[in-house]
């Protein structure tokens, strides 16, 4: 009957009026669908202001971005949404809302005017604003908007380092090396938890030599303090192979703070050649340290060392008589586990 959409305003008004009343009890479980259903049967300016009518009874914030949404996409009432939504400016994605309606009217002065305001006062999510001021006037290559832009983004936090990669790339096409130099002897400081390694290579391969090594140990050092998958992954790169090993077996130790992690498996398996005495260890380590939490799932894993482990001994180091006293002695040494004899018994 809905779907066919055949229902008189009088009949829909009544099926309003009945689901209005159970979507503001708000113990149903069911508002979104309510809702749904609401907007779904509206075809009408009348039927639509009916329905804005109830929702503005003792409405709740997500009841008035409803009647916004209303009246800015289905009344195409401006005024009555200016009205609504200048009263509830407080939030990013409320400047930006605002902006879109002033965009899809190409008032773009109007538009630039808001967004700018919702950089400075918007709370919570600001990246659309920051997004469509940069474009804006890298479009018009304004770089003192722009640098005011990244000024803004810098005091905030959140959006520092995305406006100063984007102020790099736009350095960079335009050609100024000085500038986007500049740019990348500070970007590294705004990194959060990961990057270090994205930030290693893109300085790399735009710096010259010499501006390079100037930089690159301030890099290192912070990925170094900060993430250590992203440190491995700078050694390998800059062949510092022997350094990336050292972590590694460090890991393996229970003393260190990743003793019970698996993400540094990857790093074993692109050293193993080179180094088979040493990540043979690693695996071994790794093994013994899930069969200590004695579940079988772990005894699957470890299963996965152990195979990793004899691989190395009989295809790297050719020396399969060490493997077989080592897992007989691990065998016998947890004689007891039958889960974990069973998961190693094809080993």
């Amino acid at each position: 009957m809905i779907e066919g959409n055949n229902i008189s305003t009088r009949v829909k008004f009544g099926f309003i009026d009945r689901v209005m009343k159970e979507y503001k009890i708000q113990n149903s479980g069911f508002g979104d669908t309510l809702i749904d259903l609401c907007f779904e049967i509206c075809e009408t300016e009348e039927e639509w202001r009916h329905l804005v009518k109830k929702l503005n009874n003792n409405p709740s914030d997500w009841d008035k971005e409803l009647m916004m949404d209303i009246y800015k996409n289905a009344l195409d009432d401006d005024e009555a949404y200016l009205v609504e939504r200048n009263k509830k400016l407080l939030y990013g994605m409320d400047y930006w809302d605002l902006a879109t309606f002033y965009i899809d009217r190409s008032n773009i002065k109007k538009a630039i005017e808001i967004t700018k305001e919702g950089i400075l006062k918007g709370k919570g999510r600001v990246t659309e604003l920051y997004e469509y001021y940069f474009n804006y006037f890298a479009n018009k290559n304004n770089l003192e908007e722009l640098e005011w832009l990244v000024e803004q983004a810098l005091k905030r936090g959140k959006e520092g380092k995305n406006m100063l990669d984007r102020l790099f790339e736009y350095h960079k096409k335009q050609g100024d090396y000085k500038k986007a130099k500049d740019i990348l002897q500070k970007s590294y400081k705004f990194i959060r938890n990961n990057g270090y390694y994205e930030e290693y290579k893109r300085a790399k391969e735009f710096l010259k030599e010499n501006d390079f090594e100037l930089l690159e140990d301030e890099i290192i050092k912070k990925a170094k303090d900060n993430n250590i998958e992203e440190y491995l992954e700078i050694c390998l790169d800059k062949g510092s192979k022997e350094d990336a090993l050292n972590i590694l077996l460090d890991i393996c130790s229970e003393e260190s703070y990743y003793y019970w992690t698996n993400r540094f498996d990857n790093f074993a398996k692109r050293l193993k050649e080179e180094f088979p005495k040493q990540i043979v260890e690693y695996y071994w380590k790794s093994a013994l340290r899930k069969i200590a939490q004695k579940k079988r799932e772990e005894y699957r894993v470890a299963a996965i060392y152990l195979k990793e482990a004899k691989g190395i001994y009989i295809h790297l180091l050719e020396d399969r008589s060490t493997w077989k006293k080592r897992f007989s002695a691990l065998k016998l040494e947890f004689k007891r586990r039958r889960a974990l004899l069973d998961e190693i018994s094809h080993l």
